[in-house]
């Protein structure tokens, strides 16, 4: 329970609730699209599986994929409009500075702070890029597939490839998260 409170003190001095809230909810919402991707099925003829759960593991899927284009790309409009765009893409405008000092702080196996322009922005920046790919292509697919496009499997190929991206990016912004936590929060180790 100390665990969690800690996290959520922390996460709260650096989120406003709202952005906290919408970080929460897409964080649930990719890690039940990677899960129940895996009962998805579909004929060879391009339907839905008739069998129980691949049926629902399908639309679920697909239900909380459409969820997550209003609330990814609110999300990012939000943290764009509070940031500016520099904030995470510092590359764009030639400014290097921050991730300078950062990648100096790492070479002394310092964990730099969260900054404007610094590496754990442009993280965020790529996972915005990301999250954008990945829905983007899934409703494409979507789309595709509902008007029988001959085409929709080529888009689901690609909707799939894509996926990587926002798998790498969990494990390795949510893995940096974890490890920025249990240096700033101090997490007592548990067995």
């Amino acid at each position: 329970m100390r665990l969690m409170q800690n996290t959520l003190e922390y996460l709260s001095e650096r989120q406003p609730p709202a952005v906290l809230f919408l970080h929460m909810v897409i964080l649930c919402l990719v890690l039940s699209q990677i899960t129940v991707s895996n009962f998805m099925g579909f004929t060879d003829s391009g339907q839905i599986s008739g069998k129980a759960l691949q049926f629902y593991g399908t639309w679920i899927h697909i239900g909380t994929g459409l969820s997550l284009l209003p609330i990814g790309f609110a999300f990012i409009f939000i943290e764009i409009r509070r940031h500016g765009l520099q904030f995470f893409y510092p590359y764009l405008y030639k400014n290097f500075s921050q991730v300078k000092k950062d990648l100096q702080q790492l070479r002394h196996l310092e964990l730099p702070e969260p900054s404007a322009c610094g590496l754990a922005a442009i993280v965020q920046g790529l996972g915005f890029g990301a999250l954008a790919v990945v829905v983007l292509s899934g409703g494409a697919w979507f789309l595709s597939w509902s008007f029988h496009a001959p085409w929709a499997a080529s888009v689901k190929e690609l909707h799939e490839t894509l996926t990587g991206l926002i798998e790498a990016y969990v494990i390795g912004h949510g893995g940096m998260g974890v490890l920025h936590l249990a240096i700033k929060v101090r997490l007592p180790s548990e067995p």
